[in-house]
Parts: C-alpha cells; structure tokens; sequence
C-alpha cells in the first residue's frame, strides 16, 4: 500500500514537471512557452482602453460641469455686449455711445477724486439702509414665521408697504425726516423691508416640525436644537434673503440720492443727466455695477459657499 501510494505521488511530480516543461503529459497538449513578464504586458495592454475610457468619461465630466458652464456666461457676456454696440451703431452717440467710448470716459474719472467720493457716500447709505432692512425684516419675518398673531398682524402691514409705490414711500419720509442722510437711509430701507419680510416669513414656515420633534424625543436642548436643526433649515432662507436685499438696498439708494441728495453716484447721475451727457452716465453707473457684482457675487458667493459646504450641492462646486 505505502508503495503504491509512492508510486501515485512520483506520477503527479512527473506530470507537474512535463507541464513546466512544455513537453505534455498523458491527456495534457503542451502549451506555448510563456516568457517573463509577458503576461503582466499583456493584463496592461488589455487593461488601457479601459483606463482610456474613464479619463475621458472623467474629463468630459469635468468639461459639462465647470468649462459648459462657463462658456454659457461668456457667451451671455458677450451677447450683452453685441447689443449695446447694435444699439450704439443704431442710435446716436449723443444718446447711446459705444462700449469703448464710455470706458474713455470711465478712465478720464477714475483719475480724479470726485468719482471716488461719490462712491464711498453712497456704499456708507448702501450699508447702512441694508442693515436697517436686514434687522427689521429678520425680526418681523421670524416673529409672523412663529406667532399666529403676529402673522395675523403684521400681514396688513406688509401688503402695505408692498401695495405702496417706492416713490411715495420716498417723497413721504424726506417730507417728514427732512433732506438729510436719515432720510436717505429710512427712504433706501423702508421698501426692502416688506420683500425680505416675506422671504424670512415663509422660510421660518417652511422649518420642518418633525425634525424638532425628533430632537426633542432625543433630549436635546433647546440651544442644540437652535443650532443643529432650526439653524441649518433657516440659513439658506437668510443668505439669499441678504443677497436679494444688498441688492435692492443699492438701487433704492441711488433712487434717493437721485431725489434728495447733492452728493454720491445717484446724485451724479441725475447731474449729468440733466446735461444731457449720457456718457458719463452710463461710466458713473458702469463703475458702481462693477463694485456691486464684485461685494454680491464674489464676497457673498465665498461666504455662501463656506456656510454651506456640508451640502452635497455645495461639495460638488
């Protein structure tokens, strides 16, 4: 038995070393001989159309996400500027003057003073009347947003100030307050103060009760309940609210300046108008549209971005 066995295990040796060997066995073909490192070139070689096609899968990803992106607001960019040069070409210089005429004329200020004064008067107003604007609206829009009675009270009020025209709002307070920068300020902010209500309002109405009622059944307190849950529902809400208010807030205050002031790019505005000098105009408006894009899109967009890094919206940018 202990010979047979012997017998059957020098067989399988035999059998292992004719396959090495490439000589065959009984019932075995041989088969080709392999040299070093051939099969490792040939997992490579069939290995690299794949990796081929999930770079370009990756890079086309990155092109329809980013680069798409990017060439439709150029494009925008452009068609806006298509237009103003139509319109340049199809009415008079007096009246409409072309891109590069106004930049000329943008350059000749810029190297003054006076532009430059104008423009820090009129952002000191811009902030001032958005805070005023912010602090009212925050504090009305989350009061409706709990009470049922203060929403039921202060509704009138808010359809008011919306039915009631800017103008109006405006000549009032100066016919009250005075021509002066308290004025300025309580015209600029009064009829934001509705529209950011309104927003802040429904955002405080759109918090989910459930999640509250979760915390609580987990005893969280109620500052962690504040912070973890209410905050997080309501921020998005507050941020576009502010975004959507910085930018009324500077249009109402050139409105006010252009009315009741004798200082700050509204006032300028309305000077050169009444020059009939639609260039400087249009350079006074283009430099004050250049800084508000610049504190809206770039500053806020940052501190947007940053607040709301945890979403997966926000990861993906």
């Amino acid at each position: 038995m202990q010979t047979a066995k012997v017998n059957v295990g020098a067989r399988k040796t035999d059998l292992v070393r004719a396959r090495a060997r490439g000589a065959g066995a009984p019932g075995l073909r041989p088969g080709p001989l392999v040299k070093p490192g051939a099969a490792a070139s040939a997992v490579l070689a069939a290995a690299r159309p794949r990796l081929a096609l999930a770079d370009l899968s990756r890079w086309k990803a990155f092109v329809d996400q980013y680069a798409g992106d990017q060439l439709i607001t150029l494009a925008s960019l452009l068609s806006l500027l298509g237009l103003w040069y139509l319109s340049a070409w199809l009415l008079p210089s007096s009246v409409m003057p072309s891109p590069h005429a106004v930049v000329e004329i943008l350059w000749q200020q810029v190297q003054g003073d006076t532009i430059w004064s104008d423009v820090v008067i009129t952002l000191g107003r811009i902030a001032a009347a958005f805070s005023v604007a912010m602090a009212v609206s925050l504090v009305l829009g989350f009061a409706m947003g709990v009470s049922h009675a203060a929403e039921r009270f202060f509704d009138v009020w808010v359809v008011c100030l919306l039915t009631l025209p800017s103008l109006v709002l405006i000549l009032t307070i100066y016919m009250i307050v005075g021509l002066n920068d308290r004025a300025a300020i309580l015209g600029a902010a009064v009829p934001v103060i509705p529209i950011l209500t309104i927003n802040i309002w429904q955002g405080v109405k759109g918090v989910d009760h459930k999640l509250i009622d979760m915390a609580k059944a987990c005893h969280a307190s109620k500052a962690r309940i504040m912070r973890s849950v209410i905050a997080p529902q309501i921020a998005p809400v507050i941020v576009a609210s502010a975004r959507f208010g910085l930018g009324l807030a500077w249009k109402m205050v050139l409105f006010v300046e252009l009315l009741g002031r004798s200082d700050g790019i509204g006032y300028r505005i309305e000077f050169y108008y009444q020059m009939f000098n639609m260039g400087a105009v249009l350079a006074h408006a283009l430099l004050f549209l250049v800084i508000m894009l610049f504190l809206e899109v770039v500053l806020l967009g940052m501190l947007e971005r940053r607040l709301f890094r945890w979403r997966p919206a926000q990861r993906r940018l």
